[in-house]
């Protein structure tokens, strides 16, 4: 089904073979019939009185005189079942899991209004279809969580398109967090509800705290979505992206953790990229943490809290950044943590926040690097979007790369210092950079290795000196 606002048009095109149909709207219909709802999903019945609708969602954008549409987005395909209770279970959407040491907390979202405590996270070995919430045998162990669910509306984000005809409803997002993992043992989990659940997934548990650990990480930031055919974008195509996420794949038996370090769906406001996106990560998403540090299209917006005042966020403001990524931060838009992963202690910051002197964010990471004990995780690597060092001639004034580099040496770069952090991570230059070990732009002994790895899909920087 798709509903009709003023000025926006959704366009249902039927997938599934269809024996009966109901009202289809012309498009003139849905032009002079501002606010009312179209029934244009396709039924059919493969049995156990369960009928079910496939289809893909458009929406399009008309031009004031509202005679000519103009493409806007396309979202991911849905498939409803309806059963006989007159209750709706939606096709499972693309998962994300996420760590902190010794837990895994497994993402998921769904199209419909579920009920929260209908929803649970199922894991177990594999039992050949049969998912169950006690065990199968007594040569299997199974364990049921219950998820909590949430949810953002267009009001909870802060400006155009994201909060008007960029806005798609993401439905239900539901989490669950395992904990008591054995280091490096492998699960295998299903999640969904009573009316269903996903097929198999399995990942690998962290590995223990110690030097003795081996970390295969990736790491890259500005990567966005693509599509082999191009047909679903809306601005500017990442293909390469594709590049970046099938050889991750091609590797995946060889990579234990994915470090995403802002700029991350490159959606600006059109929520069914964030859909695509999805999509494109899932195969990796599913299997190996995901882990994530926000960047300036995610959170900037005039007037919002965002440390610069940019409107390359689009209206987002950080809010499905958040939602649809739970990372162990200390609290609602303080999108700055950190977490042990084998011999690597990972610390990452947020570029788009204050990171000044006096900032909640300084102190904080002043705080947490002093707890990090280096006889358990000897690496300490640390990371953020915008690049502290940077071969740019972007000196605009305040959020150019050099004035931004500045300021990050001034307040940040004595923490790394401090504590004798061995690397960090950088984005938003569409470039690969790396330094010498440095420190106050000197080469020095002890000093961090600074790289940068905004080169994840978008388009290459060019403004180098």
């Amino acid at each position: 089904m798709c509903s009709y606002v003023r000025g926006y048009v959704c366009v249902v095109t039927l997938l599934a073979a269809v024996a009966s149909s109901h009202y289809h709207p012309t498009f003139k219909d849905l032009l002079h019939n501002g606010g009312v709802t179209a029934r244009c999903d396709g039924m059919f019945d493969p049995g156990q009185h369960i009928s079910w609708a496939c289809s893909v969602r458009m929406q399009g954008r008309t031009t004031p005189n509202f005679t000519v549409p103009r493409y806007c987005s396309l979202s991911k395909l849905v498939c409803i079942a309806y059963r006989h209770a007159g209750s709706v279970s939606i096709s499972v959407t693309p998962t994300v899991l996420s760590t902190s040491g010794d837990w895994i907390t497994v993402t998921w979202d769904n199209k419909g209004e579920r009920n929260t405590s209908d929803w649970v996270g199922v894991f177990t070995p594999p039992v050949n279809k049969t998912f169950a919430t006690t065990p199968p045998s007594n040569t299997r162990s199974s364990t049921t969580n219950q998820a909590s669910s949430s949810t953002y509306k267009a009001g909870d984000m802060c400006g155009s398109p994201a909060t008007d005809f960029g806005f798609l409803d993401p439905g239900m997002l539901h989490q669950v967090t395992m904990d008591n993992l054995v280091p490096g043992k492998k699960y295998f989990y299903v999640f969904g509800d009573i009316f269903g659940f996903s097929q198999e997934y399995s990942f690998t548990a962290p590995p223990v705290a110690s030097p003795n650990s081996t970390v295969r990480v990736v790491v890259y930031g500005d990567m966005g979505n693509g599509q082999v055919d191009n047909s679903l974008q809306i601005m500017t195509a990442q293909q390469p992206a594709l590049n970046t996420t099938n050889l991750i794949y091609s590797q995946i038996d060889q990579t234990d953790l994915v470090l995403h370090i802002g700029d991350i769906s490159y959606a600006r406001g059109y929520a069914s990229v964030w859909e695509e996106f999805f999509d494109q990560i899932q195969p990796i998403a599913t299997r190996l943490p995901y882990m994530v540090c926000i960047g300036n299209h995610e959170r900037d917006f005039p007037n919002s809290g965002a440390y610069y005042n940019g409107t390359d966020s689009n209206g987002e403001c950080g809010v499905p950044y958040e939602k649809r990524f739970p990372m162990p931060t200390p609290a609602q838009d303080q999108p700055w943590f950190g977490f042990d992963f084998g011999s690597v202690h990972f610390v990452l910051m947020s570029t788009e926040h204050r990171y000044d002197n006096g900032s909640a964010q300084l102190q904080y990471l002043d705080d947490h690097l002093s707890t990090v004990d280096r006889s358990k995780t000897p690496w300490l690597i640390f990371a953020g979007h915008r690049p502290m060092y940077i071969d740019s001639i972007n000196w605009v004034e305040p959020d150019g790369d050099q004035p931004v580099a500045i300021q990050l040496r001034s307040t940040v770069e004595p923490l790394l210092k401090k504590y004798q952090v061995d690397g960090a991570f950088w984005g938003h230059h569409h470039s690969y950079q790396r330094s010498c070990p440095v420190f106050d732009r000197v080469c020095t002994e002890g000093g961090t290795v600074h790289i940068v790895v905004g080169t994840g899909g978008q388009s290459l920087s060019q403004n180098l000196e």
